[in-house]
């Protein structure tokens, strides 16, 4: 065994250990997304995503997690958010997701050509009955065809406790 492997393989189990003593809990309770065809979104395709809520009580953010190329032709994007409850009581919204600043720079996380950017739908929100929340995204762009998004999501974390 080389020097360099052991290292690794202890600082992997350091890491390990770590994780089993802080629990390594995250706020995340569901996460999903989907990626769009040659990064394509049209007008007409709606990307739907279910979430199983179980806690009434529990503060929860809603994130929309959005994937774009670095050829995306906009600095914004416009969702149309729709969301129905396990009672069937409907509710939607308009979102613009700021994807670039003023001089043209993506604000979102890079990895290679394509920038991950997190946008807050709701915050400090509960989830009121027990049972599938369904979440119905559309691209609100005036263009049929919204080219350069990669792929759209949707992410459902505690809320952090206020001090």
């Amino acid at each position: 065994m080389n020097k360099n492997s052991s290292i690794f393989k202890t600082i992997g189990l350091m890491i390990t250990l770590l994780c089993a003593m802080t629990g390594c809990e995250s706020n995340i309770v569901f996460q999903d997304a989907a990626t769009l065809a040659e990064s394509s979104w049209y007008k007409k395709d709606i990307v739907s995503f279910e979430y199983d809520a179980q806690d009434t009580t529990e503060l929860y953010n809603v994130i929309i997690d959005i994937r774009n190329e670095a050829d995306y032709p906009y600095k914004n994007f416009w969702l149309f958010v729709h969301s129905t409850s396990p009672q069937g009581i409907d509710y939607s919204d308009t979102l613009e997701c700021v994807l670039a600043d003023n001089f043209g720079r993506w604000i979102g996380k890079s990895s290679g050509s394509l920038y991950a950017l997190p946008v807050l739908f709701l915050s400090n929100t509960r989830f009121p009955q027990k049972g599938i929340y369904h979440f119905d995204l559309i691209q609100g762009m005036r263009s049929d065809t919204l080219k350069g998004i990669h792929e759209i999501g949707i992410r459902i974390e505690k809320a952090e406790a206020k001090q």
